[in-house]
């Protein structure tokens, strides 16, 4: 006979864990999906707002793919040996540290990878103050403390020494085990990069404090060329985890493959099968016709690498001249060094912004977005205070041909502005004009929206 006992238990179907409960979706994907309803809507917006590297994909890379696409048998868990082995002799050659395939693990994009370092590692996380948009949500969800660590607005948002050691102190005050830092240079969102000096004293700070050090290295390659990439792994090579992927330089976001290298010593190892263990219960493998595709991107290509010199060229050149037109309007912001990212802070203006309602970066960006058609992100999203004036414009789809063109045409122009990066170096001297109709229509919006500030009336 069925028993007629019931539970009693207060829950119901589909309750939510209160980590999921107050946990928004990524700020830079949901502007993303908002562009495009505006767009499919028939409203022109002008995109600061997603960091995409969009240029056609590289054809042996598209080649190799189609040659790897009925590799359909699973990955070993770390990735296939001889990706492995090209990225280390990939970063070996371009980080100026010898690093090996047994210190390679390979995931379904660095994002992945990174929340498993923090499932894995011990302690509370260093965040500096802005940092990216998902490591501080990452952390929390991983049963992290987040301590934020001010930056120095004044040096391009220079992260120093000293304000590690007091936000450590205070966080260990209140309870707190600061155990991990994560730094990303160049920088999501500010676009700056720390010189040497810089990263050898964070790397000898994190060595002295016995701090396990994540350096997201994803934009490293797009420097811009008027400051060197740097890892920290050179000066800390027993506590440097260090992070990277396709998805930036190669412009293969959608590929997700990514990559985090641990250290070779003996706890770098222990790492290694906590890290193992964990993504073989949560993805078994990247992709395998991905993985083999990949190869080719780490390895010795000429075409390939000039690939990717061409793209930070451009995207050097895209920023550096928003840049130019954001000093030009009396907007202070941090030269950009790499990837393709401008930090800009409002506050010069915060008296006519006052006269038409905004009072903190999140109105700011509402009041450009609605007023305006210019798409950006607030810099509370990336754990700024609310009445800091600041926004990430990301420069990345500046390049992008004007609306109407098919895919091939799409594809024929981005090319052959690639192909013309090298004269962009020269400037007017080279005599070349390459037409960028997105970046034009963004310098000359901005410039309509501080001549109507300036004016005074509210818009």
């Amino acid at each position: 006979m069925m028993s007629t006992t019931h539970a009693t238990g207060t829950g119901k179907p589909l309750d939510l864990a209160s980590s999921a409960q107050a946990l928004p979706a990524s700020a830079t994907l949901s502007m993303n999906e908002a562009v495009a309803k505006r767009r499919a809507a028939g409203r022109e917006t002008i995109h600061l707002g997603f960091g995409e590297a969009s240029f056609p994909l590289h054809p042996l890379l598209k080649g190799a793919l189609a040659k790897a696409a009925t590799r359909t048998g699973y990955a070993p868990v770390l990735g296939i040996p001889a990706l492995r082995q090209a990225i280390a002799a990939y970063l070996t050659r371009t980080r100026g540290v010898e690093f090996f395939a047994e210190q390679m693990v390979v995931g379904p994009g660095s994002k992945p990878l990174l929340y498993a370092l923090l499932h894995i590692l011990d302690g509370d996380m260093l965040l500096p103050v802005p940092s990216w948009v998902s490591y501080a949500p990452m952390a929390k969800l991983a049963g992290r403390r987040v301590i934020g660590v001010q930056t120095d607005a004044e040096e391009h948002h220079r992260l120093s020494p000293e304000a590690l050691t007091a936000a450590m102190d205070q966080a260990r005050r209140e309870g707190a085990d600061p155990r991990i830092l994560i730094i990303n240079t160049p920088s999501n969102p500010t676009g700056s990069m720390f010189d040497r000096t810089i990263v050898e004293a964070l790397a000898g700070w994190c060595k002295q404090a016995g701090v396990t050090l994540i350096s997201d290295e994803i934009y490293a390659e797009l420097a811009h060329g008027w400051r060197e990439h740097i890892s920290p792994a050179r000066f800390y090579p027993v506590g440097c985890i260090v992070t990277g992927g396709l998805s930036k330089a190669f412009s293969a976001g959608g590929w997700r493959l990514g990559y985090a290298v641990l250290p070779a010593a003996e706890a770098g190892r222990a790492a290694m099968q906590a890290l193992r263990s964990l993504a073989s219960e949560i993805w078994s493998s990247a992709a395998t016709p991905i993985q083999e595709a990949a190869i080719i991107a780490f390895s010795p290509e000429a075409s390939i690498e000039q690939y990717v010199r061409h793209s930070a060229l451009v995207h050097g050149y895209v920023a550096a001249q928003l840049y130019d037109t954001l000093c030009q309007l009396g907007i202070p912001c941090p030269r950009p060094a790499g990837g393709f990212y401008l930090y800009p802070d409002f506050a010069p203006w915060r008296e006519a912004l006052l006269a038409n309602g905004v009072r903190t970066s999140d109105e700011l960006a509402h009041y450009l977005l609605e007023k305006w058609d210019i798409a950006t992100l607030p810099g509370t999203v990336f754990g700024e205070e609310p009445e800091v004036l600041r926004l990430r414009l990301s420069t990345s789809l500046l390049c992008e041909p004007e609306h109407g063109p098919s895919e091939e045409e799409r594809e024929a122009a981005l090319w052959q502005i690639l192909d013309q990066a090298e004269l962009l170096q020269s400037g007017e001297k080279s005599g070349v004009a390459i037409r960028l109709p997105a970046l034009q229509q963004a310098q000359q919006r901005l410039k309509e929206v501080i001549s109507a500030l300036a004016a005074g009336s509210p818009q």
